[in-house]
């Protein structure tokens, strides 16, 4: 708590409100939300700082979890995508190892720095959904390392039905041999059906 609140002001004055119980900044936007994760985690002799940034669009969470298996309340708190600083900027890594107070300072300047020159930028594009699913798109093959490969394909084609419809169907497919390639469970498999059945059905 203590690191996250030399980064309170900071990120009040663009905006940002501390989530207290959820520990992240975030700020809300009309399709849902943007947040910063802060991690710091101490050890006897050294400790590390590291950042997320992530993006939440409500109707691709609420959709996605009426067919994966979650917990009641996830659904309220996941996010869309979560992104590492060092695959939007090369400024600073991917964590910051802080042995004492000066390398914590300055790690916390080289992260604010980031932020104004890049994260900032990144996560207001990414409010635009259509930007999001490309992001989704130009990831299939691969997904996102910081998350596993059946959140991708369900966020990824659920976000191409509204903001790419031209590429949904090819998308679609795609991410269905995907699943079944990978050998998921069954009930992943059918799971994932249900979505596209749901999907193929709406109105957008």
């Amino acid at each position: 708590m203590e690191v996250i609140e030399l980064h309170q002001q900071f990120f009040t004055d663009f905006g940002f409100e501390f989530h207290s119980s959820r520990m992240l900044f975030y700020k809300s936007f009309p399709q849902g939300q943007q947040v910063v994760f802060v991690h710091y985690t101490e050890y006897p002799d050294v400790s590390y700082l590291e950042y997320n940034l992530g993006i939440r669009i409500n109707a691709v969470e609420q959709i996605i979890h009426q067919f994966l298996p979650t917990l009641s309340d996830y659904a309220e708190r996941s996010i869309t995508l979560i992104q590492t600083p060092d695959a939007i900027g090369k400024s600073i890594p991917n964590r910051f190892v802080i042995e004492d107070e000066t390398q914590l300072a300055e790690a916390i300047l080289a992260a604010e720095r980031f932020f104004v020159l890049n994260g900032f930028h990144w996560l207001d594009e990414m409010i635009q959904p259509e930007n999001l699913e490309k992001a989704f798109a130009q990831q299939k093959d691969k997904g996102f390392k910081t998350q596993n490969f059946v959140y991708n394909a369900f966020r990824g084609a659920t976000l191409a039905r509204f903001y790419n419809p031209k590429d949904y169907p090819i998308l679609r497919n795609f991410y269905l041999e995907q699943i079944k390639k990978r050998e998921m469970t069954p009930f992943t498999i059918a799971s994932f059906l249900q979505l596209l059945d749901y999907l193929d059905k709406i109105n957008v």
